[in-house]
């Protein structure tokens, strides 16, 4: 097995103590690298299926008419045309695939694909009024969804998106369920609204939407369960292919939002009618736009037939050629910082015919910004490629998962096709602190031969999550400047001997990372004093205490 280590610069950490007073919420880190949250940008729900709302039932009348695929696509001007699609539509449809390439690398999805769907569902919101900023003049709704002649599904939303409080409606370019887009609504236009009448939204939604489940849209099977859980018919699936195919094989044309475009109704009992695909706007002299239809071509002789002309022969595939990369390991585990993993990611590579491949390369790659995992048997590398066995079988070399939480993906790619494995690492359990914090703002304040009053409390973290095998050792000292331990001022109780301490290891936190410590006793000598509290790592924090002077005694 051959093994390519791609090196990267090692991760050094840098301890350093900084020291400061408790009440300006001070914190000391350990790493020099600043923490950072989870690999996903949003929760990625469980793939939904045929049987889902979205897709089990009739919920209004998809367009299925097929492009012509005897010719290529022509430029048009209408987006009713074989390439044509209105400019803001198909800027939404690019900017929801590449969300999706960020925040789910894995899926693969096309824009095209997503342009598929809005061309289905509602010829791209054409004859609708789509503005620039994603919204329509009109909105888009699909029939009452009240059982009758379409699937029964009674009002989830109020009728705040589909203007009906009895029952739901499908809405916007792209064809939601309320309910539906409960789950999947997303903001693609950063407005802060996640609105499905909004093409930009809708289209990020779908997209995500047949992203699902860690689909890969470059399998033809995970393509096939994606588009039948958005609409479980057979013809709907092949309409949107064709679309699909020709989008990515033609020259699309951007055409105006305003362009003449007769309007697609999912609502079969929706009368309006749109501007005709052959009328043509033009503006009178009052500035009024009026529609004027053009005059009606006569008709032409038939032309003769040609025959189709006879297809070459097509070339065998390679059995050298991967054509599918098949996970064999757990999808997703669980693991903790600082853990090894042994065969992470393991895929077999086959050809055509099914047949292994065997020395084919397959590249295992640590995805994820926040991620600080490594293969540390080659070099601390996050990309390492290997060669199949003869069984067309590879595994990923040993990971250590790092000392970030969060999580991470592994990718293993062949050829244009891949696969990905997620580890989601919590912190360990013997993990220290390198934030120390106090918990409450109030000053510690006592008469100078009481108790401090209020127990002093302690948080102790580690890239913001509860560090639990931190160990502090809590110490009375004359200044910050000088750690020798004071003899004088505040201490804690000792034991039955009464004997003053001033230095004492701490109990670890509890289930918050919490850290309280035993009362502190004054002993008589007023003034303010200072109480370091360090790790065993160095991370330090200092806090002051003020012992007051008792009101004298008058006689």
């Amino acid at each position: 097995m051959k093994l390519t280590p791609v090196k990267l610069a090692p991760i050094r950490l840098a301890g350093r103590t900084r020291r400061g007073l408790c009440g300006a919420a001070l914190a000391v880190s350990l790493s020099t690298a600043a923490a950072a949250g989870p690999l996903t940008a949003q929760a990625n729900p469980a793939a939904p299926g045929p049987d889902s709302a979205q897709g089990a039932q009739p919920r209004g009348v998809p367009n299925l008419v097929l492009p012509d695929l005897r010719k290529p696509a022509q430029p048009s001007p209408s987006a009713n045309g074989e390439a044509g699609i209105p400019a803001t539509a198909l800027d939404a449809y690019k900017k929801a695939a590449q969300a999706l390439a960020t925040s789910q690398p894995g899926c693969r999805i096309p824009w095209e694909l997503v342009a598929g769907i809005g061309r289905v569902e509602s010829v791209h919101a054409s004859g609708y009024g789509l503005r620039t900023d994603g919204s329509t003049e009109r909105p888009i709704r699909g029939p009452r969804l009240d059982g009758k002649q379409f699937a029964l599904i009674r009002d989830t939303d109020g009728g705040r998106w589909d203007g009906d409080t009895e029952y739901d409606r499908a809405v916007g370019p792209t064809q939601f369920i309320p309910s539906t887009w409960v789950t999947w609504g997303a903001d693609g236009n950063g407005d802060g609204v996640k609105d499905p009448n909004n093409i930009y939204d809708a289209a990020l939604g779908t997209a995500r939407y047949l992203c699902a489940g860690d689909r890969n849209l470059t399998d033809p099977a995970d393509l096939d369960k994606a588009i039948l859980s958005y609409n479980n018919s057979r013809e709907y699936v092949n309409a949107v292919l064709e679309w699909m195919r020709t989008y990515q094989g033609g020259k699309v044309t951007a055409v105006p939002n305003d362009a003449p475009a007769v309007p697609h109704h999912p609502d079969p009992a929706d009368g309006r009618s749109g501007t005709p695909a052959h009328a043509v706007v033009r503006t009178s002299a009052s500035g009024s736009s009026v529609v004027k239809p053009e005059p009606k071509p006569l008709p032409q002789p038939a032309p003769e037939p040609t025959p189709d002309p006879i297809p070459e022969p097509r070339p065998k595939p390679d059995p050298r050629t991967v054509t599918r990369l098949a996970p064999l390991a757990e999808r997703s585990r669980d693991a903790e910082t600082g853990q090894e993993l042994d065969q992470v990611a393991r895929v077999r590579a086959s050809n055509a015919y099914g047949d292994p491949v065997s020395g084919a390369d397959v590249t295992f790659e640590i995805v994820g910004a926040a991620t600080d995992a490594r293969f540390p048997g080659y070099g601390d590398a996050t990309t390492v490629t290997v060669s199949t066995d003869a069984q067309g079988l590879a595994v990923a070399p040993r990971l250590r998962v790092g000392d970030r939480p969060g999580g991470f993906v592994v990718m293993a790619s062949s050829a244009g096709k891949d696969v990905t494995y997620r580890v989601n690492a919590r912190l360990s359990a013997t993990a220290t602190a390198d934030t120390l914090m106090c918990v409450g703002e109030q000053p510690l304040t006592a008469s100078e031969n009481g108790t401090f009053a209020d127990r002093l409390r302690i948080k102790a973290t580690r890239y913001g999550q509860p560090a639990f095998g931190t160990v502090l050792t809590a110490t009375f000292v004359t200044s910050k400047e000088s750690p020798a331990e004071n003899s004088l001022g505040p201490y804690f109780p000792g034991d039955a001997s009464g004997k003053a301490v001033r230095t004492l290891v701490l109990p670890p936190p509890g289930a918050d990372g919490v850290i309280t410590l035993p009362p502190i006793q004054a002993d008589g000598h007023p003034g303010t004093y200072v109480l370091r509290l360090t790790t065993a790592d160095g991370i330090t924090l200092y806090v002051e205490l003020t012992v007051a002077a008792e009101p004298a005694v008058t006689q």
